[in-house]
Order: structure tokens, then C-alpha cells, then sequence
């Protein structure tokens, strides 16, 4: 329920479930690990120094990686750009391709 946003679930069962299920399949041990080193690592200072094209991409309902804390993220990175992409949560590729395609798309023609 933290990666989805509640009308993704409603409206596409298949995809929720099939994603659902990949993470349930997920090894515990791992799941956990990932998330202690996600927790632990302070890339702050790593972040600070980027000098490149930058585009930070945050879900209206995302449980996980709250939009706050990616705008945060992208205040770090000098020029860096954020998006907030309404109605969908932890995983907009997901939920909305066709807005995340249109991003990447409009950032590599800018950058190119």
C-alpha cells in the first residue's frame, strides 16, 4: 500500500498483484538488508557534488520516498529539476510510463 497509489489498486488488479507478488517473493533477509543499507547510507555530501543533468521524479502518494523528501534531494543538486507526478505513488513508471517516458524524453533532447 506504501508503493501503490490507492486508485492503482482499485483500477488495475493484474499489475498490482503481479507486483505484489514479486515482492512477496522477495527474500526476507535481502529486503531487509537493502532497506538497513538505505536507511544507513548518508549520501548527502555525494549528492551535493553531482554537476550533471538531474531530474528528480516524486509520486503524489508515495508511502516510501515521501515527495518531500525527494524535493529535498533534488534542492542538494545544483540545477537539478523536480517533478511531482499527482495520483500515483512509490513506483510512477509503473503506475504512469507515459509520464515518466515523456520526462525522460523532454530531459535527453535538453541535455543532448
Amino acid at each position: 500500500e506504501r508503493w501503490f497509489s490507492p486508485g492503482f489498486r482499485a483500477a488495475n488488479g493484474a499489475d498490482y498483484v503481479g507486483s505484489a507478488t514479486m515482492l512477496r517473493r522477495t527474500p526476507v533477509e535481502g529486503y531487509i538488508a537493502t532497506c538497513e543499507a538505505i536507511r544507513d547510507a548518508d549520501l548527502t555530501e555525494s549528492t551535493s557534488a553531482l554537476r550533471i543533468p538531474v531530474l528528480c521524479i516524486a509520486g503524489e502518494h508515495d508511502g516510501a520516498t515521501p515527495p518531500a523528501l525527494v524535493r529535498s534531494t533534488a534542492e542538494l543538486i545544483a540545477g537539478s529539476e523536480f517533478r511531482l507526478i499527482e495520483g500515483v505513488g512509490h513506483i510512477p513508471c509503473v503506475e504512469r510510463p507515459d509520464i515518466i517516458a515523456g520526462l525522460i524524453e523532454d530531459l535527453a533532447e535538453r541535455v543532448a
